[in-house]
């Protein structure tokens, strides 16, 4: 599946990242606000959690783009949380982001005769959860401190 808007584009290189441009022609009720780009609304996010869910979870944040550029000419700074607590909220957030883009993937294939909607209570909305092998079934167990 191409995660980026490109039907009539072949210049247009495939991302995970969708541009508000795109939105602001095309996401459905109730989300006409979320394109606007507003305050709160872009997300700039910079951390990294390793190990969640295992023996030593670390979460590094702060204002490094990982890059030698900015740590030497701009004081970048970069901080180690060593708490789990931290780090598991840290990694609750970067699946709330990767689900947040996941959902602006899915704006591609949403038409005027198609439109994307929320599914409703009859439809079996929590089944790929419980699909093994599949990537919400891993991170069901992840957090739920299980991994089979």
């Amino acid at each position: 599946m191409r995660s980026r808007p490109c039907p009539r584009d072949p210049n247009c290189t495939p991302s995970t990242f969708i541009p508000f441009s795109y939105l602001s022609k095309h996401v459905p009720a109730p989300f006409k606000q979320e394109w606007s780009g507003g305050a709160g609304q872009v997300i700039h996010h910079k951390f990294v959690v390793t190990d969640f869910n295992g023996e030593t979870p670390l979460a590094f944040g702060g204002s490094s783009n990982l890059a030698s550029g900015g740590e030497k000419e701009n004081g970048d700074n970069l901080v180690c949380f060593t708490d789990r607590d931290i780090a598991t909220k840290y990694a609750i957030e970067a699946i709330k982001l990767v689900d947040h883009y996941r959902f602006r993937a899915v704006m591609e294939t949403a038409t005027e005769d198609k439109p994307l909607q929320l599914a409703g209570r009859s439809a079996n909305w929590a089944a790929p959860s419980y699909q093994p092998g599949s990537p919400k079934s891993r991170e069901r167990t992840v957090l739920a401190g299980s991994t089979s």
